[in-house]
Formats: C-alpha cells, sequence, structure tokens
C-alpha cells in the first residue's frame, strides 16, 4: 500500500516537471513509476505526431546532495527510432537537476 502512494506521488510529480520541460514540443498524457523496481513508463504526445509515443526509463534514480535533488536516467527506450537516438545522446548518463518546486514534491517521498 505505501509503495503504490509513494508511486502516485512520483507519477505526478515527475509528470508534472517533465510538462513543465516539454511544454512546446507536447505533452505527457500518462506516467506510471515502479519505485521498487526503478521504472518509468510513460505516453506522450508531441507536437506534428499522428500518434502518442510509448516511453520506458529501464532505470532511475532520484538523489539529494548538498541539500538539492538530482534525477539520473538509463535505458530509454521509445517506439520511435529517432527518439532512441536522441535518448542515447542527451539523456544517457547525464544528471539533472529537479528544480525547487518540483524538488519538495519528490522530498516527501524518497
Amino acid at each position: 500500500m505505501l509503495n503504490k502512494l509513494k508511486d502516485a506521488a512520483l507519477s505526478k510529480a515527475f509528470r508534472a516537471l517533465v510538462n513543465a520541460k516539454i511544454g512546446e514540443y507536447g505533452e505527457m498524457l500518462k506516467l506510471t513509476v515502479d519505485s521498487k523496481r526503478k521504472r518509468i513508463e510513460a505516453e506522450v504526445m508531441l507536437e506534428g505526431e499522428q500518434a502518442p509515443i510509448d516511453v520506458t526509463v529501464q532505470r532511475y534514480e532520484l538523489f539529494e546532495k548538498a541539500g538539492k535533488y538530482f534525477l539520473s536516467v538509463e535505458g530509454v527506450r521509445t517506439s520511435r527510432a529517432w527518439i532512441d537516438t536522441l535518448a542515447a545522446s542527451f539523456l544517457e548518463g547525464r544528471t539533472f537537476e529537479i528544480p525547487p518546486a518540483y524538488a519538495r514534491m519528490l522530498k516527501s517521498v524518497i
């Protein structure tokens, strides 16, 4: 029960964070976090696309360092090969600082 509540809170925070970042490119329609497996599944509708794109993050890590929160992702796979290539170039192996407004939401669940 606790994991489901935690996952729902993480899903809400991640969805808000991602939509704030990709707003000019599209919208995240669905997002599910599995904190036990450290996995994220999402559905994103990008501008100009005819159908939503499925996105899977095989592993994510949330951590705090010096009072700031960070996210790293590994194994990003989508239903579009060209987006897999972009993800490999711009997401894999990088760490992203979570803005303070979203970090407050995450702080209560991580």
